[in-house]
């Protein structure tokens, strides 16, 4: 009975991880009238969020995150590397409007789990998109350079 309860407590974490997936995209835009720009020609668009998590047994990719957006995982495939977590942070902030990125943050971390056969690894990055402000919200800028 003991044993059966843990197989159904295991199986129940991994669906629970598996739906959920291993990737986050989070982003607002409301800045309550707070200028985060370094200069006043700039307007903020966004600030952005971006976690991306994968499980490793052995040091082996089991399930990681996947760079093709929000909610999505990958099997057996190490995806997670920060040009993978930048490329989903870039993305965003221009699907927001923004032109340009400021005040990037990238963090990565790792833990054991269960012993060291286990890990978890886990790359964060955020950052604030702006956009000249001037510039009518349809319009692109390519001066800045942001792929």
């Amino acid at each position: 009975m003991k044993k059966s309860l843990i197989s159904l407590f295991a199986a129940a974490v991994a669906g629970v991880v598996l739906m959920s997936g291993c990737t986050s995209v989070e982003s607002t835009q409301k800045f309550n009238a707070v200028n985060v720009c370094n200069t006043s020609s700039e307007r903020p668009v966004c600030q952005t969020h971006v976690v991306m998590t994968g499980y490793y047994f052995l040091g082996l990719p089991t399930l990681v995150g996947s760079a093709a957006g929000d909610g999505k995982a990958s099997i057996f495939q190490n995806t997670l590397t920060t040009e993978n977590v930048m490329s989903l942070l870039t993305r965003e902030v221009k699907a927001k409007g923004a032109t340009r990125l400021l005040n990037v943050q990238v963090q990565s971390s790792s833990q054991s789990m269960l012993l060291p056969f286990f890990s978890e690894r886990s790359i964060q990055a955020s950052g604030t998109g702006v956009r000249p402000a001037g510039l009518p919200a349809g319009a692109s800028v390519n001066s800045y350079g942001m792929p």
